[in-house]
């Protein structure tokens, strides 16, 4: 995610600024993401200091969106004053979780990860043994497993990928922890529920409070099942199972939000508080992390995108400057069951959170509500076209949301492996 640097640049100017000054600046004026990667790149001195433990938690703060399709060669990042595109060099080229500044990448089926790290640019290389402790995690050439979760610690930048639901030969299934502290994989204490063989995850792994959580559904009747919960200090799994006839819809998305994990449906309604009143996730309420997502957030989002759209599209009923309330609930009543609209939120872990809306090829936005102003502002228009998509597997039809949002961090990317894309790219096949 850093930009490249001016090779006329001197150095030695900039190398002589006081630390002092330059803490100050940077510790005191709220930069974007893009001006620190910028100062990241000024010389080695500046670099070490924005990245030293005294500004961490200063600087580094702020959430990120990211945007990064499947298969492609490239991801997009976006706080709030420009994109920044970075190629992405290695293979696998799915993104399958990411928490604290890292992304993981991986394949269906594949033993190998790939953990990014946006700001210095580096990679991780991660491949499952074929045996641990004389237990096989390949079958018939197949890692087989249900769900992938990555979980950074705050404080030391350390990290654990976790494989729920590996198949193992005697059929049973297992969870495979890799420890970034000890550079180890192994074998998860407790058991994996042996009920969950007909489910897949639908979303990808949120953090909250040291538990793991995910969107468990049934790709053949395309109804959400269960919420998956795991504890991160115990090594135990729960399951929160929906046990009405209707289930749950599949457009159920979730995001860690002002310390809980907040439920929420992609296709919202014109329909005032249908989700706050929908029983279809009582089940799913009963774990007090998790709740419903603040309505009146939303409305507001929503009723700010809607304007836009109106002053943008100049439709013959509103050329006049002023706009009747009613005409323009009216407006956005139309609006909302004429064309297809994906509604999604995205958070990580804050009070600040962002928004896409995505319609049919018509229009993408992005917002994000800045907690701290209690203020919601359009992003700048992403480079990029968007639609929420499904992979397939067989004729199993899978969601795959090319959308996360993780805040930065330059730490966490020392020894144990780690190597920058362009040493990666320079090394002989």
């Amino acid at each position: 995610m850093e930009p490249e640097r001016d090779q006329h640049q001197p150095e030695d100017a900039w190398e002589s600024l006081p630390i002092d000054f330059l803490m100050k600046i940077l510790r005191d004026h709220d930069l974007p993401i893009s001006t620190l990667l910028e100062c990241r790149s000024v010389c080695k001195k500046w670099r070490e200091v924005i990245d030293g433990p005294e500004l961490q938690n200063k600087i580094w703060k702020n959430s990120v969106i990211v945007f990064h399709e499947r298969r492609e060669i490239a991801a997009h990042f976006c706080c709030r004053d420009r994109w920044i595109t970075k190629n992405l060099t290695f293979v696998p080229k799915k993104l399958v979780a990411a928490d604290g500044g890292l992304l993981c990448f991986g394949e269906r089926f594949s033993t190998e990860y790939v953990i990014y790290n946006p700001v210095p640019d580096k990679i991780l290389l991660l491949n499952v043994p074929r045996e641990i402790n004389g237990e096989q995690t390949v079958i018939d050439g197949m890692l087989k497993c249900k769900v992938v979760g990555l979980v950074v610690a705050q404080s030391t930048k350390s990290f654990k990928l976790v494989l729920g639901g590996v198949q193992v030969a005697t059929g049973r299934r297992r969870a495979l922890i890799y420890d970034s502290t000890t550079g180890t994989w192994s074998w998860g204490i407790h058991p994996f529920p042996e009920w969950m063989e007909v489910v897949c995850d639908c979303r990808r792994s949120l953090v909250c409070n040291r538990c793991l959580y995910w969107l468990l559904w049934d790709p053949y009747t395309h109804m959400m099942k269960a919420l998956l919960i795991f504890d991160l200090e115990e090594g135990k799994w729960t399951a929160l199972v929906e046990e009405s006839m209707e289930a749950t819809p599949m457009d159920l998305q979730m995001a860690t939000y002002e310390g809980h994990v907040c439920l929420l449906a992609s296709k919202w309604s014109p329909l005032e508080g249908e989700f706050e009143r929908r029983s279809d996730v009582a089940n799913f309420l009963r774990n007090p992390m998790v709740r419903r997502m603040d309505g009146a957030l939303i409305r507001r989002v929503r009723n700010l995108y809607y304007r836009a759209l109106n002053r943008r599209r100049r439709f013959l009923w509103n050329m006049d400057e002023a706009v009747d309330e009613a005409v323009f609930r009216r407006f956005i009543d139309q609006r909302a069951l004429a064309y297809h609209t994906v509604f999604n939120f995205y958070a990580s872990g804050g009070s600040d959170a962002f928004f896409v809306f995505d319609q049919e090829g018509r229009d993408l936005e992005v917002l994000k509500y800045w907690a701290e102003f209690d203020w919601i502002s359009f992003l700048p228009q992403p480079p990029f076209h968007s639609s929420n998509r499904f992979q397939y597997s067989g004729y199993i039809m899978i969601p795959d949301d090319p959308w996360c949002a993780i805040i930065p961090s330059p730490r966490g990317s020392a020894g144990q492996g780690w190597i920058r894309q362009q040493e990666f790219m320079d090394q002989p096949v």
